[in-house]
């Protein structure tokens, strides 16, 4: 074997480790999920949701009063009996939360 072909098989073997090595530690992305926060009795359940980037959040309102669910970040409309709102999750952090127009009405969105 010539140092030239010595060389282009080692290159090939260097080549397929490191392809093989990266697809391996490579984590498969999950897919994205979709939670649902119930109103109901003044109270957001749960009071404390933790989901990935991408998920996606519905807030239903089974109270029969308006609620609007208010955070730093995001604020959905105000929503009636039966109504809903979504919000897909597109940064990691916490997000504390309230009604804003019943301010006693407290949780908190965690997003990984």
């Amino acid at each position: 074997m010539t140092v030239r072909n010595g060389f282009s098989v080692l290159m090939l073997v260097l080549s397929t480790l490191l392809f093989s090595a990266n697809t391996a530690s490579a984590k498969p992305k999950a897919s994205p999920k979709t939670y649902t926060v119930s109103i109901k009795g003044f109270e957001f359940v749960p009071e404390k949701l933790e989901v990935n980037i991408g998920d996606t959040v519905i807030w239903k309102n089974e109270d029969i009063v308006p609620h609007l669910v208010d955070a730093f970040d995001f604020r959905s409309k105000s929503m009636d009996q039966s109504e809903s709102w979504t919000y897909q999750a597109k940064q990691k952090g916490d997000f504390p939360y309230i009604c804003k127009f019943h301010p006693t009405m407290k949780a908190e969105l965690i997003v990984h």
